[in-house]
């Protein structure tokens, strides 16, 4: 068996802390109206008691036993760690806290105290004791990552709950991950996990099937508990073509009552408010949740003139380009919003949960910018309307002991809008650029893109012992994509015609352990199946509109792939061990790669899917020096042949710069990446992450004969960053300006080495075009009192206005201002 202290430090090591689920659970008719919490019932009560049970590093402890000593008056703490009994007429009581691997504390009372916090710590006495029965779904979950043989970290998001940062800045921070985009709030962006395209999925369904309105740079932190983020092999119950890894965001669910609201306010005029809430009937079990947010910005931020980086920025005077030092971007707004509601049913004989949903959701992006600064719209915009109706279904014990069922549908209708009114181009001092060639003005454009989607999703899971030293796993996936795009100006040219993807993802997998739980293994296969399809117009019409030639023509493809995968784990010693993954798996291209997006992406229809052959490894270590310090340390590395690896390019078309996805015959990635982590009690915290991700072209000839080496063979894939890292220290203190209160200051930094933006190995280095080194500095303090109920903070980014840039020198916000209020009601 594995000692307490060990399971703690590694969920410590990953931002979270639950305790064994060891309290004993009364009766239901006992429950307390508006929670999941139970005590017995009194004959008058009149005061409640409530708090939170934390470790001494400042993480909830779930599950830890709260009892009033000498009565049968008793609770368990929920995800948050928060508490709350009725103990009856005003009295001085005696309260005890228990959970196992954690010294019992055992307080005495006064009648005027209605809120106790209590912070344990950990007992090296105690061997764990982990039961999965009677755990809550997220001690589930979060034991089966821990002792799984992945390669996976967890973000605690309820950390970053008071910053006003997006999931995706958040993200970013993690060894690994790069996360690039084309400017401020709501931009285009292109996510990798070490050197590979990285599937998203929110509680396990994959992003894509949440309409254009749903992305990881506008969804708020605190709609989100924590982020699971695999390297390498995927778990099979994700269910999608992820290739190399993968990003899973939970949100938040909790089974009591409870409201979360926040607002805030920053540079660019940009608003952020985000809402999520539940409510459960403790008779019926009748369940209501609920996330909503809005986002804002006119992202009218500046940008600077760099002639070192060749970036420079020109305006028209008396019919003259002339250069300028720097510039404000316009006609660059931004605005989405999202509601959610769900509504079904708990802790049923038939299901564990039941729920029915409805997800509306809209945006509208103005697009002042194409692939580079070259070219300058002023009357390009995108808008788009989406609605998902959703079904969810679980249940334990499933048919025969021992099955876990998990289904989910949704269909998804979106439509979407793009436009571009401006006769001209625009150049940078705001204006339309002059006409003096007698050049004919730009033809308008507005295109309607209706969305159907379908996706359905089936996993199965079978324990063949009460121990779970033996599952195996099935999962299916199907998701449909129709798509008809309407030309309202011209009628007669595209109008109607549809472009359809259809993916089918089926994998098998065997989770065993050995040797007390030592040596955990998971071994997969999958099938990959991908049909496209799609209409196109080639008809030449006259001037009267008449048909000159051509006709519509059909085109269809089917690729279907077997991959298979091997993820094990061995721990050496209580402290560590190590981990080790290898696969073959394949990247479907999105709709978006294949047909476009009929605004900054050309579509490729020649594309294929992405192949590549994977090998993983990595140690961990994770320790506590004394009760007051934690260490972890995990080192990781990578080495993959990608065959057909999807990259992006910028192509001019119609002499605007956009954007295209397409196949690089053989690629060599590899690469490595470290995170040493540190705390002191929940005083302070420290991380410093650093990642290496190279990738090398590995297609040596240029044709089947094998007689012409390529030029680029050997060379560096060109325009991605291959050295970064991130440093957090953060310092908090309790109750500095009145009991219950914390004062937190947080300083990041995140570092990225220049690259070239095309072939070093062709033309002269000194005139070669590169993104610079940046240093980007933050800077974080917030304040919470009455408890955590409210919070407020002020935020500055890029705390020295370091140029900063992520694509083809399109430069992102420079220093900026935030400030949030949150309200969490429990």
């Amino acid at each position: 068996m594995q000692y307490t202290k060990i399971y703690t430090a590694m969920l410590l090591a990953v931002g979270i802390s639950v305790g064994s689920p060891t309290a004993r659970v009364l009766p239901r008719e006992t429950a307390d109206p508006g929670s999941n919490f139970h005590f017995s019932s009194t004959p008058d009560l009149q005061t409640s008691l409530s708090g939170y049970v934390k470790d001494s590093f400042g993480k909830a402890i779930e599950n830890a036993t709260v009892t009033i000593v000498g009565t049968n008056i008793q609770t368990v703490t929920d995800i948050d760690g928060f508490y709350k009994l009725e103990i009856g007429q005003k009295q001085d009581v005696s309260v005890e806290v228990t959970v196992v691997g954690y010294v019992t504390q055992r307080v005495l009372l006064k009648d005027n105290e209605t809120y106790k916090d209590f912070q344990l710590k950990i007992d090296d006495r105690v061997i764990e004791a982990i039961s999965v029965k009677g755990q809550t779904e997220n001690q589930r979950r979060v034991h089966e990552i821990k002792r799984s043989g992945f390669n996976v970290s967890v973000i605690d998001m309820n950390q970053y709950a008071n910053q006003t940062a997006n999931v995706n800045q958040i993200l970013r921070t993690a060894p690994g991950v790069t996360f690039r985009e084309d400017g401020g709030l709501g931009s285009n962006f292109v996510f990798r996990i070490n050197g590979l395209a990285a599937k998203i999925y929110i509680d396990g369904v994959p992003m894509d099937d949440f309409g254009s309105s749903m992305s990881l740079n506008n969804i708020p932190v605190n709609l989100v508990d924590r982020i699971e983020i695999y390297k390498g092999v995927v778990p099979a119950f994700l269910g999608s073509d992820a290739l190399g890894g993968a990003v899973n965001i939970i949100t938040k669910q909790r089974n009591r009552h409870f409201l979360d609201f926040s607002y805030s306010y920053g540079s660019f005029n940009t608003h952020q408010a985000s809402l999520v809430g539940m409510y459960t009937n403790p008779k019926n079990k009748l369940s209501i949740r609920t996330n909503a947010f809005y986002n804002y910005s006119d992202n009218n931020y500046k940008m600077y003139t760099e002639r070192e980086y060749g970036v420079v920025f020109e305006k028209v005077v008396n019919n003259k380009f002339v250069p300028i030092d720097e510039v404000r971007r316009f006609k660059d707004r931004y605005y989405s919003a999202m509601g959610q509601v769900e509504v079904g049913l708990r802790d049923k004989s038939w299901a564990d949960q039941f729920f029915v949903g409805l997800t509306y959701s809209a945006n509208n992006k103005e697009n002042q910018l194409g692939a580079t600064i070259n070219t300058v719209y002023g009357g390009n915009w995108r808008e788009s309307t989406y609605i998902m109706p959703t079904i969810s279904y679980k249940k334990q014990n499933f048919i025969v002991d021992r099955l876990f069922a998990d289904i989910y549908a949704n269909y998804g209708y979106d439509v979407s809008h793009v436009r571009d009114t401006a006769s001209f181009n625009y150049e940078w001092g705001g204006a339309p650029i002059p006409n003096t060639t007698g050049q004919a003005p730009n033809d308008p454009v507005h295109t309607r893109y209706n969305t159907n989607s379908l996706l359905g999703r089936a996993n199965f899971n079978y324990d063949f012992d009460e121990s779970r030293n033996q599952s195996v796993n099935l999962n299916y996936n199907v998701n449909t994509n129709n798509r008809q795009s309407y030309d309202i100006i011209l009628n007669n040219n595209t109008s109607g015609l549809p472009s359809d993807m259809v993916k089918h993802i089926v994998g098998l997998t065997w989770q065993s352990q050995w040797f007390n739980k030592r040596f955990v293994n998971n071994i997969a296969v999958k099938y990959y199946g991908l049909d496209t399809y799609k209409q196109e117009d080639q008809r030449v019409f006259g001037d009267y509109d008449e048909l000159l030639s051509g006709a519509i023509v059909s085109q269809s493809k089917y690729f279907g792939y077997q991959g298979y995968s091997l993820a094990s784990r061995y721990r050496i010693f209580k402290d560590g061990g190590v981990k080790f993954s290898a696969e073959r798996a394949y990247n479907m291209p999105s709709m978006n790669a294949l047909y476009g997006d009929g605004q900054n992406y050309l579509a490729n229809w020649d594309i294929k899917p992405e192949r590549s052959d994977n090998v993983n490894g990595g140690i961990y270590y994770n320790t506590f020096l004394n009760d007051d310090h934690f260490i972890n340390l995990d080192i990781s590395g990578f080495y993959r042949l990608a065959q057909d690896y999807l990259n992006v390019r910028v192509v001019t078309d119609d002499e605007r710069d956009k954007f295209q996805y397409y196949n690089i015959p053989g690629v060599k990635l590899y690469g490595g990446s470290f995170e040493f982590r540190y705390g002191y009690k929940d005083v302070i915290t420290a991380s410093l992450n650093g990642s290496y991700d190279k990738a090398i072209d590995n297609q040596k000839y240029t044709d089947d004969t094998n007689q012409e080496v390529s030029i680029s063979y050997g060379y560096q894939i060109p325009n991605r960053p291959w050295v970064f890292g991130n440093l957090d220290l953060g310092f908090a203190q309790n109750d500095w300006f009145s009991k219950g209160s914390r004062t937190q200051l947080n300083w990041t930094t995140q570092y990225t080495k220049w690259f070239y933006l095309s072939d070093s190995h062709l033309g002269s280095l000194a005139s070669k075009d590169y993104i610079p080194t940046q240093l980007v500095h933050s800077l974080l303090v917030s304040y919470s009192w009455n408890r955590n109920r409210y919070n407020i903070s002020g935020e500055i980014r890029n705390l020295f206005d370091e140029r900063a840039y992520d694509n083809f020198r399109l430069q992102k916000p420079g220093r900026a201002f935030y400030m949030k209020f949150r309200i969490s009601l429990l």
